[in-house]
């Protein structure tokens, strides 16, 4: 064998152990892939902050009100202390995210009606909405570093701030006429935001009616239709979701579970995504 054929030989066999080595990492080693192409992040809005967040929230009385909210509707109730206030979906569904200090706490307000959830969160910044969404969820975003935070796990998911997560401040979930009638004397989110939204007007009608899902899902559990209103709740890194029309009144859920657990409302499509894992709860067990 000549001298040139040993060493197209030796070079080959190189080439070809390089080669099988490759594929062997390629295959067997686990890759990290980028954040951004493993979680399927979408834009809902052309720009940041289409969605504007209320940065200096004004409140009314009751009385004042009364003169625009329908009783049927919803809000977020929140108490700190001595001091309760009311945050009504009808202006919620135009901003998303109140940022607001009650006795000197500094909280994070939100609503996301793509997802049928609300969540209250201790805050250390200041939240804006981004206009992109992660399983037909609202992403949210600090001003300090703009990561990207997940409305409905309350978990940064991109940015320098990834994995860190804000502690869920208990809320209730209420309508108008029962919240009126309940604490007569309490705060109401006021409509004199500084922008310019009818109040009276939904931007979402028709969505809750419909089963339709305006954005993609990384999973999609099929379970319970796709906007079941459900109660979920993670303790121990399991997550439970409790069927609303299982249970009569919210209060039979909360004496299931502990006194200091947060139960977040939101549709089944939702939670089930963020939540892949989830276990539902059944009276029968």
């Amino acid at each position: 064998m000549s001298r040139n054929t040993s060493i197209f030989l030796i070079l080959l066999a190189l080439l070809c152990t390089g080669i099988f080595w490759f594929q062997h990492r390629f295959y067997r080693t686990p890759v990290e892939i980028p954040l951004q192409e493993e979680r399927q992040f979408v834009s809902g809005t052309r720009h940041m902050d289409d969605v504007p967040a209320i940065n200096e929230p004004e409140f009314e009385s009751i009385a004042s009100a009364d003169v625009y909210l329908n009783d049927a509707g919803y809000g977020v109730v929140v108490q700190v202390g001595r001091s309760v206030r009311f945050y009504p979906f009808q202006i919620l569904v135009w901003h998303q995210a109140v940022n607001d200090t009650i006795n000197g706490r500094d909280l994070l307000v939100t609503y996301d009606p793509l997802a049928g959830t609300s969540n209250v969160y201790d805050r250390t910044d200041t939240f804006g909405v981004s206009g992109k969404l992660w399983n037909s969820n609202t992403l949210l975003y600090d001003q300090t570093t703009q990561s990207l935070w997940s409305q409905l796990r309350g978990e940064a998911v991109d940015g320098p701030l990834s994995g860190t997560t804000l502690t869920r401040y208990p809320a209730r979930i209420l309508t108008w006429s029962d919240f009126k009638s309940e604490y007569p004397s309490a705060q109401v989110l006021s409509r004199l935001t500084g922008f310019d939204r009818d109040y009276t007007q939904d931007p979402y009608d028709g969505y809750a009616e419909s089963q339709a899902i305006w954005f993609p899902l990384d999973n999609e559990d099929t379970r319970l239709p796709p906007k079941s209103l459900v109660y979920g709740l993670v303790q121990e890194n399991i997550a439970m979701a409790f069927p609303v029309d299982t249970f009569e009144e919210f209060d039979t859920i909360q004496a299931i579970v502990e006194e200091d657990q947060v139960l977040l409302p939101s549709y089944w499509f939702a939670w089930s995504s963020l939540y892949p894992e989830t276990q539902i709860y059944s009276v029968n067990k």
